[in-house]
């Protein structure tokens, strides 16, 4: 039996909460994740975060909302994917959290170069790229109008300007904008 058909057989047992499933896929996708997340922090984090703290995160993520249905999984490729997917977002979330003000990882050893570089930089492809990834996490699933409303109010536009755009009352609108900040407290405490 080849990889993609072992892969394949443990999805329903993965899906119905099975702990040999859940270990199966485990020791399949650890390693490899591990490798990669390694590859996402930085060498200042190496002394507070690895590889292998994010990839039990990325796990414990994964079986949770796996557990409650979240998700939909048809292939390796598919889990692949999205475990690939999470582990990156993680390892960022880390990696923000290790460097934010007090607990800046970066304090610690005093590097005057490397602060002006932070200073300086301006967002690049990959912040973009991030960005739009958590975007796209925290619309998943939700109406077009949420998009709408989150562009607009990104616009700078008062919750009134945008339920008057977009035609609908502004209790839908600061019922919308209160789903959108529980998602991304929960992606938040996801991290």
């Amino acid at each position: 039996m080849d990889a993609e058909t072992k892969i394949t057989d443990l999805l329903p047992g993965l899906a119905a909460g099975d702990d040999r499933a859940a270990q199966a896929v485990f020791d399949r996708y650890s390693a490899r994740l591990v490798r990669l997340a390694d590859q996402h922090l930085s060498r200042k984090l190496a002394g507070r975060v690895d590889g292998e703290d994010v990839v039990q995160s990325v796990f414990r993520t994964f079986f949770r909302r796996g557990n409650e249905g979240e998700f939909r999984i048809d292939g390796s490729a598919q889990l692949w994917q999205l475990l690939v997917r999470i582990t990156i977002l993680k390892a960022r979330a880390k990696a923000r959290h290790h460097t934010a003000a007090m607990r800046d990882a970066g304090a610690e050893r005093p590097d005057v170069l490397g602060a002006f570089d932070q200073a300086s930089r301006e967002p690049g492809p990959e912040d973009a790229v991030a960005l739009v990834e958590q975007v796209e996490l925290l619309l998943h699933g939700l109406p077009p109008l949420y998009g709408q409303l989150l562009g607009l109010r990104l616009q700078g536009q008062t919750a009134t300007d945008a339920a008057d755009d977009l035609g609908v009352s502004r209790q839908t609108v600061h019922r919308a904008l209160n789903l959108l900040q529980d998602r991304l407290t929960a992606m938040a405490a996801d991290s």
